[in-house]
């Protein structure tokens, strides 16, 4: 049998540049979490004050922002797959003032919110009944909110019916014994709406907090309140320390 013996290959030595580079790209991917930025500017340093991240809250893979209180959005889905009925004809309504006279302006439905600061007692039981029959006598639908010391709503309707409602916001139409009105901020006004409308029945959003919640609510509340006392004292006697200073200089 003959035999091929081949010659025995040359062992291949790295330059001695080239291994000093892959040990470095080596020490890089080890540790890239201490390894520090070349440009620290493009994203400054922030040591303890770090903001947290701009991150959604998700529930049921589903992001939730920061988005106004409505009671309709806050009911998540059964599961993570969200029924979508069939597509409906949309209804195209006249939005041109040509069209609307007199007569027919009750055929133009819209849609507003508001905020109502001022004191509620009670717990706004009172308050609640009569801006309930107030939007319920006007055939508005929506959801209304009230506490205390504010009131959150939400109303569509007709523009007749919504002009009333609005005023008597406005005027402050409520009882001395139902509590007192600061004053009403109205947004996310307009005009137009196709029906059907997104609600169908005026509905009052109860407090339904357990214990723990609405202790630690109250807790927080007293140490604004607190806090805020503090701070009204302390400038009253900077004030004064003040005056007293300006007093022995003179």
């Amino acid at each position: 049998l003959s035999v091929a013996w081949a010659a025995p290959r040359a062992k291949w030595t790295p330059d001695a540049g080239a291994m000093v580079v892959w040990d470095k790209v080596t020490r890089l991917k080890r540790a890239v979490s201490i390894t520090k930025k070349t440009n620290v500017e493009w994203r400054p340093d922030w040591g303890l004050l770090t903001m947290p991240k701009a991150f959604p809250v998700i529930r049921k893979g589903r992001p939730h922002f920061n988005k106004p209180f409505d009671p309709a959005n806050t009911q998540a889905p059964p599961s993570f797959r969200v029924y979508q009925p069939p597509p409906k004809p949309k209804i195209m309504v006249p939005r041109k003032s040509e069209y609307y006279s007199t007569e027919n302006f009750h055929e133009l439905l819209g849609k507003f919110q508001f905020e109502v600061k001022g004191t509620f007692p009670e717990k706004g039981a009172k308050a609640e009944k009569e801006i309930f029959d107030a939007a319920f006598g006007l055939h508005l639908v929506g959801w209304l909110k009230v506490r205390e010391y504010f009131m959150l709503g939400h109303v569509q309707g007709d523009m007749y019916a919504l002009s009333y409602f609005r005023r008597w916001l406005e005027e402050k139409h409520l009882t001395p014994a139902a509590g007192s009105i600061d004053w009403v901020r109205l947004w996310d006004a307009n005009t137009g709406l196709a029906p059907p409308l997104a609600y169908q029945h005026l509905v009052c959003n109860k407090d339904r907090r357990k214990y723990k919640n609405k202790k630690v609510h109250i807790m927080t509340f007293l140490d604004k309140t607190q806090i805020r006392e503090f701070q009204r004292k302390a400038a009253e006697q900077s004030q004064v320390k003040g005056g007293e200073n300006s007093a022995s200089g003179g």
